[in-house]
């Protein structure tokens, strides 16, 4: 490594500035900006109890070249990448599972570069300070004794870096929507098979005629008091589904304050002005990540239009490249959605946990393959149906 490379770990997103932090997220990873994970940590989302920062950088000549943010971990909750299993099996054997090291978005299912290099480094540069975050991370979890180490959602190729480095992969699968340079979202529905055509036609249509008023707003059109309803929205959503929400009303309006510019926001309400649902999003450039959904009442198709359609409407308009709503998928597979690959990396510090979980995922990474390819040959997608 060049003498100039210096590598160091920090335990505060506050330690750094937007500028020189920003400079190294790519557009496909607005997740990792520093507004967002700032963010978190300034609401008490993430920090002391829980997804406890830990944060190995590279500075060459004092100038920040590279970020691996990471998270001690005391659970597994809001990892999305489920390796309960595996904290069972450990429990079982006597073996201590808790601490781990996370490096992920927190509570963030979506895709994106884990390790993050300043652009404007060669090639060899990339791999030999990349190669040097993941070996003090690695150092770090055998210091502090962790079992070990998970990279959850991270690129392709920051998977096969890691399998140099001791991290067995891991296959999974989401649902991603992709513009095939599509004008409108009738050209769109031109790709579908004609039931699927009809069935969508069908729902926006029954939307259309409850007139209801839905807007999709970005930017400055975005206030507090949006912040205040979507966390309602949000916290409904998150107690029916899995009990304690994970983010707070502070964290939203947090959001509304520093990060306003990559909000998408979609609103419905009743002709007579009274919310009634939406869809909480984020956005960069190419690309549009759909995060939270609730809704006061139950409105059929409600759902749908929010979270997959507007969204499609919004992507195609403004020639966006990807649509990502994150995890499970019938719903969206139906709608259009591809069935994609999700990968990660995980090393086990036990020498005999390491084998068992190696031979596991060994058999589980064949049957997501053979899954991937059996969604995507009974797509709704006529040009899948047909590869």
């Amino acid at each position: 490594m060049d003498d100039s490379v210096t590598f160091e770990i920090f335990h505060s997103f506050f330690e750094f500035t937007k500028e020189e932090w920003n400079r190294l997220v790519p557009s496909d990873s607005l997740f990792q900006e520093l507004e967002f994970l700032s963010g978190l940590e300034g609401t008490a989302c993430i920090g002391k109890s829980d997804w406890f920062p830990v944060i190995v950088t590279a500075r060459k000549e004092g100038v920040l070249v590279g970020a691996l943010p990471s998270y001690l971990r005391k659970d597994s909750y809001g990892e999305y990448i489920f390796d309960f299993q595996w904290a069972n099996a450990f429990h079982r054997a006597g073996i201590p599972y808790y601490p781990k090291l996370t490096v992920a978005v927190p509570f963030t299912p979506v895709t994106g570069s884990r390790i993050l290099l300043d652009p404007n480094l060669t090639l060899v540069e990339k791999q030999k300070i990349g190669e040097g975050l993941l070996l003090a991370l690695k150092q770090f979890g055998k210091e502090e004794k962790v079992s070990s180490i998970h990279i959850l959602f991270c690129k392709e190729e920051e998977q096969r870096l890691g399998e140099q480095y001791g991290f067995a992969p891991r296959l999974s699968h989401q649902y991603h929507w992709f513009n095939k340079g599509f004008s409108n979202f009738e050209e769109f529905l031109g790709t579908l098979v004609k039931e699927r055509r009809k069935s969508i036609r069908s729902e926006r249509k029954k939307i259309q005629e409850l007139g209801l008023k839905i807007e999709t707003l970005t930017g400055n059109m975005i206030t507090e008091e949006h912040a205040n309803l979507f966390y309602e929205f949000y916290k409904d959503t998150h107690s029916k589904k899995w009990g304690q929400p994970y983010l707070n009303r502070k964290f939203f309006l947090q959001m509304v304050e520093s990060f306003q510019h990559r909000l998408h926001l979609v609103l419905a309400s009743k002709p007579n002005g009274d919310p009634v649902g939406g869809s909480w999003n984020l956005y960069r450039e190419g690309f549009l990540f759909g995060r939270y959904w609730g809704a006061f009442e139950y409105i059929p198709n409600l759902h749908f239009e929010c979270c997959y359609y507007r969204l499609i409407d919004y992507a195609i308009e403004h020639k966006m490249e990807r649509v990502e709503a994150g995890a499970q998928g019938e719903h969206k597979f139906l709608r259009g959605y591809e069935t994609v690959p999700m990968f990660s990396s995980h090393h086990i510090y036990n020498e005999n946990g390491r084998s068992a979980i190696e031979a596991y995922l060994e058999k589980e990474i064949e049957m997501e393959r053979e899954n991937i390819a059996s969604y995507n040959a009974h797509s709704p997608i006529k040009s899948l149906r047909e590869t």
